[in-house]
């Protein structure tokens, strides 16, 4: 029985060397893969084809109507059942409230934002395959290494591992689960 593979990762050694790879893989019909530098690598988003994301934006801004909806609703709610009458003040003061209205609005805009980051990263990942590959450490030091997925339409074991090698990779692993 064959073992499962997630895909296959190639080191590289220059950033140049990896940027090639990266378009090379592409123009080939790759569509599954990412980069892994020690740095970031200029051109190398263009050449993932990464998508920008504006959800990130959205949640911001539903954050903010929430936070304000929220603290608003509370005042108004208080004032309407617990009347208090001082200096001829109306139950619904804006006025009175913006300050309060304000800071809360401001801190859903923030609390949304960074908790919808981690809910769309799938964050925290304490473990991925990637991690124990021998020598994916070196990401972090001087190595450039290229990740093709299994899940890949292209994607081939031995034809895959023969175009990683014919890119002049250094090494390449077979990454598994």
């Amino acid at each position: 029985m064959a073992e499962e593979v997630l895909g296959l990762l190639a080191e590289f050694g220059k950033a140049d060397a990896l940027l090639a790879a990266v378009r090379r893989a592409r123009s080939e019909g790759y569509r599954c893969i990412d980069a892994f530098s020690p740095f970031p690598v200029d051109g190398m988003a263009e050449a993932l084809a990464v998508e920008k994301d504006h959800r990130i934006g959205w949640l911001s801004f539903a954050g903010g109507v929430f936070g304000i909806a929220l603290t608003l609703g509370v005042q108004v709610f208080v004032n309407l059942n617990y009347p208090v009458e001082v200096g001829g003040r109306p139950l619904f003061a804006l006025p009175a409230f913006f300050v309060v209205d304000f800071e809360l609005m401001i801190l859903f805009a923030v609390l949304f934002p960074i908790f919808g980051m981690f809910f769309l990263n799938r964050l925290p990942q304490l473990h991925h395959p990637l991690f124990g590959t021998p020598r994916f450490s070196l990401a972090s030091d001087d190595r450039f290494f290229l990740y093709i997925e299994a899940r890949d339409p292209k994607f081939d074991a031995a034809g895959t591992r023969s175009f990683l090698g014919a890119l002049g990779a250094w090494t390449i692993e077979t990454v598994r689960p």
